[in-house]
């Protein structure tokens, strides 16, 4: 089973003029965010991946920021701080 993010078109486009140069809520980070999303359902075609990093460690190569997010994705109470406790 694949996870899968629904969006109403219309919202998110109006989010994104919301967001844009402009916009009532001008704010750069978001605009990307929501345009990228955009993008992404453009291509409904394609299988996307959300990959997260802080810093140097990213959880296919550093088994401490796996299970950091492990643990982030079982909403339990964690903090990265570069050395997650075992």
């Amino acid at each position: 089973m694949n996870d899968e993010v629904r969006i109403d078109e219309v919202i998110l486009n109006q989010a994104i003029e919301l967001v844009n140069v402009g916009g009532e809520c001008e704010h750069r980070l978001l605009y990307h965010l929501v345009s990228q999303i955009a993008e992404m359902g453009y291509r409904w075609r394609s299988e996307y991946k959300v990959t997260l990093f802080n810093g140097d460690a990213e959880a296919n190569f550093d088994d401490e920021y796996a299970l950091y997010l492990d643990r982030k994705a079982q909403r339990k109470d964690v903090v990265w701080d570069g050395s997650e406790e075992k």
